[in-house]
């Protein structure tokens, strides 16, 4: 029996590859000004920022691991079999490296950060809730978040989700033997990122961890 892309991608690529398309999305997001972030949407930022990263992951002077990644905005899932055509759910950020074989995923979804009731959204039923009712990421054992700062700051924020994450770790099906963590990157950009581990609600799909990356956009 051929083991799921989920298996596949248990070993040690598999931060790699995360790592990978994180970095993509921070130097897009680097090239791009901040000011005319302010005031923009969520899609219309995500739109921005995927455009960026096929000229950076396409350019001249990519770099090698960039050869055979592929970044997609708002590309439509069919990992629910009961949603077909129009009625998909759609992912806001997906990456795919082309490869012979399985072509390992990842999948991002994008929140504004910018209010007070920002932070509900980021984890509720249409932010990281979509990820654990497996309507993303079904087979996949990782995935990412992405919060566009729109005011206080990123660390404030990250401080937010932390505490929220840890108090009300039950609400979001928190894995009991793993706490919030940072995966140690160096990379510029990436150093405060943060891990979350969730089982999901159907027990068959299994766990899954969540980057959470958050973007200055002020």
């Amino acid at each position: 029996m051929t083991p799921n892309p989920g298996q596949q991608q248990s070993d040690l690529y598999r931060p790699a590859f995360v790592h990978n398309c994180l970095a993509v999305l921070v130097r897009a997001h680097g090239d791009l000004s901040g000011s005319s972030l302010a005031n923009q949407e969520e899609p219309s930022i995500t739109g921005l920022i995927v455009k960026r990263a096929k000229e950076v992951i396409e350019s001249e002077d990519a770099e090698p691991w960039m050869d055979h990644l592929v970044v997609l905005d708002d590309p439509p899932q069919n990992d629910q079999a009961e949603r077909l055509g129009k009625k998909r759910p759609r992912i806001d950020i997906e990456f795919v490296e082309a490869r012979r074989g399985p072509r390992p995923r990842f999948h991002v979804e994008a929140k504004r950060l910018y209010r007070s009731d920002s932070l509900g959204k980021y984890v509720g039923a249409n932010g990281l809730g979509m990820f654990l009712s497996g309507t993303y990421a079904s087979v996949w054992p990782s995935a990412g978040m992405l919060g566009y700062v729109q005011t206080q700051g990123c660390a404030d924020w990250r401080g937010k989700l932390a505490d929220r994450l840890t108090k009300d770790g039950a609400d979001f099906h928190a894995c009991k033997d793993e706490e919030i963590s940072s995966p140690g990157w160096s990379t510029v950009g990436l150093e405060e990122v943060i891990d979350s581990c969730h089982e999901r609600i159907s027990a068959d799909l299994g766990r899954i961890k969540i980057s959470h990356l958050l973007l200055d956009c002020r």
